[in-house]
């Protein structure tokens, strides 16, 4: 559906990428705004703590385990082409999940899952066993990714992203209502996850119906159907840059599990992570933005003037986190923490600009090679990510009593910022001594 344009000239306007990217900072503040209420849920139970501490590092496992399945709807944006890709495509995401599979089963069914929980975060044998039947419960998720992710890219080809947004305020409604009706539960952080389970799958089978009329108007067979070597040779770096999206919170988390006060610092990371998710969301769903708009070098000068709107903008509003009343009411009414993590979170908070900056640009710069298909240098920007995020960590260890929230910020900071410094290189490299990234 997507081919490529050698012309030099521009096929999108900044106004068109506006109109584009809208509708999915609704649905990405929708999207993490989920999490945000499970946390909020969650932190409103008795002894919330060892709540949140399990229910932070399952999310965390699962959100990495699952990174080659979330990294199929880059896949397909750019190798949808036909019915028969869309199957294609679907058995490739098959393919990817099996990767992974047996140690998700091995986590999750095993007592190997309990020991490596209290070894790997430090946390005690109950939050351990409530955090296995968290990721036991996360492993429904998959299916439902794979249908929502072919769906989604074809609606985000087609340009309906409204509808992308649509399926993502049908989730949130959904999770009001399963939380409601778990309300009055005491099963800790296993509530968050089915909740977070149940709506994901709700969301999913919306995302199926919705996609539908545009799988149909596709041509049965129009062009040879990529070859799964193409496809795993595209795929394979961006399967490391899912897993280092979400390995860095997880590998964040494996270093606050070592400070003096090991529940305390997952907990207020969790929380705070939580948070960035809603207030920075948007700029994880830039990198299928650019990737979608952009075919060629004129489109990607247009894409980066708009970045930089959306690195001002989302700076902006990171900073009113400085101002004491606004940080206030964020973390004490809306997150409903007591005034102790409201104490230990802040300091972290007021970095929170730096992460703006360092996210958005990280954003333009992987969307450039992915649309050119010149992944390979996201494989290696993402393993100096997860390096960055064990430097801070072991740097973070030499200290007696470094604050953990604070140290997570700054891990995933080091993170984009390391990203940004190698993608960036390698697009002036293509810039100057290939012909360009379009050539």
């Amino acid at each position: 559906m997507k081919k490529e344009i050698a012309t030099s000239r521009s096929t999108v306007t900044i106004k068109e990428a506006y109109r584009f990217f809208t509708p999915l900072i609704f649905m990405a503040e929708l999207h993490m705004l989920s999490h945000a209420i499970i946390s909020a849920f969650l932190a409103r139970m008795p002894d919330p703590e060892p709540i949140l501490a399990a229910y932070s590092i399952a999310f965390y496992l699962h959100a990495t385990l699952g990174s080659p399945v979330w990294a199929c709807q880059f896949v397909a944006i750019s190798f949808i082409r036909d019915r028969a890709s869309v199957i294609r495509l679907f058995i490739f995401s098959t393919q990817t999940f099996l990767l992974v599979g047996w140690l998700w089963a091995l986590i999750a069914l095993t007592p190997l899952g309990i020991s490596f929980f209290i070894l790997a975060f430090g946390v005690s044998e109950a939050v351990a066993k409530e955090a296995q039947l968290c990721v036991l419960i996360s492993t429904l998720i998959v299916p439902c990714v794979f249908f929502r992710s072919l769906s989604y890219a074809l609606l985000m080809l087609n340009r309906r992203t409204t509808l992308v947004t649509l399926g993502t305020m049908i989730r949130l409604m959904a999770l009001f209502a399963i939380l409601t009706g778990l309300q009055d539960s005491r099963s800790g952080a296993l509530i968050g996850m089915v909740a977070l389970t149940a709506c994901i799958a709700i969301e999913s089978f919306y995302a199926v119906f919705a996609a539908r009329k545009y799988y149909l108007n596709l041509p049965t067979n129009s062009e040879p159907l990529p070859k799964y070597r193409e496809l795993w040779r595209f795929g394979w770096p961006v399967i490391l840059m899912q897993i280092a999206e979400s390995g860095v919170a997880f590998t964040a988390s494996f270093f606050l599990g070592r400070l003096l006060r090991p529940e305390l610092a997952l907990a207020a990371f969790g929380v705070l992570d939580a948070m960035m998710r809603v207030m920075l969301g948007p700029l994880r769903n830039l990198t299928q933005a650019v990737q979608t708009l952009t075919n060629n070098r004129s489109d990607a000068i247009v894409i980066g003037k708009f970045t930089v709107h959306l690195a001002i903008i989302f700076t902006l509003v990171m900073c009113t986190f400085h101002n004491e009343t606004i940080r206030q009411y964020a973390l004490e009414n809306v997150m409903g923490l007591p005034i102790s993590m409201v104490n230990y979170i802040t300091p972290a908070l007021l970095l929170t600009p730096l992460l703006a900056l360092s996210m958005t640009a990280a954003a333009y710069t992987r969307g450039q090679l992915l649309a050119s298909r010149k992944t390979g240098a996201i494989a290696f920007a993402s393993v100096a990510r997860i390096l960055a995020v064990c430097a801070t960590g072991l740097i973070a260890l030499s200290f007696s009593d470094v604050n953990g929230a604070v140290v997570g910020v700054v891990a995933l900071i080091s993170a984009f910022t390391s990203e940004t410094i190698i993608l960036g290189c390698k697009v002036l490299y293509a810039e100057r001594w290939q012909g360009g990234l379009f050539r």
